[in-house]
């Protein structure tokens, strides 16, 4: 083990937003073992085509961290957003990390907010599931709910901006 395994840890614990349905909307079982592993720890696990999956956010989060860290899925154990490689990688410092984390919690904290408005707080779906909702079916059309749709939809676009910058997996295209 490296000496920035802890620090990767620390900042991981420090986030959850691979947990807390920002970045992702389900978590898919790697086996059958697995699926029936995680309900017996209480999940609601989802089978389609032979795959057993759970949506976000974890109902094994707490504030920030893995309530079920030592039993958690293979994916989870695996999964390490493009932020964290940098720091691995030496390519950010801990603290930039650290900094992006917390605006990009404060923008997902700010949009949830503004969901909370627009949807009557429905948190126990994904935030995308969210966004996705009430883009495609705005349910009272007042100047007021307008008005709130559009800071909606600029907050929206920062948090995907962050996401795609900082945490997801960049892509190679050619021309």
């Amino acid at each position: 083990m490296s000496e920035i395994d802890p620090l990767i840890d620390d900042l991981c614990t420090e986030c959850g937003l691979c947990c807390n349905g920002v970045l992702f909307t389900s978590v898919i079982c790697a086996t059958a073992s697995e699926a029936r592993r995680m309900e017996e720890l209480g999940t609601d696990i989802e089978m389609k085509e032979g795959l057993g999956s759970f949506s976000q956010p974890c109902p094994h989060l707490t504030g920030t961290r893995c309530g079920v860290y030592a039993d958690r899925p293979n994916r989870c154990r695996q999964f390490e957003c493009e932020l964290l490689k940098n720091v691995r990688r030496g390519e950010s410092s801990a603290e930039e990390a650290r900094r992006i984390i917390a605006e990009t919690r404060e923008a997902a904290t700010t949009l949830t907010w503004q969901l909370n408005g627009l949807d009557g707080g429905q948190a126990e779906l994904p935030l995308a599931y969210r966004c996705d909702k009430v883009m495609d079916h705005p349910t009272d059309k007042t100047d007021e709910w307008w008005q709130t749709y559009a800071e909606f939809n600029l907050q929206v676009r920062k948090v995907q901006a962050l996401l795609r910058e900082h945490f997801y997996e960049s892509t190679v295209t050619g021309d």
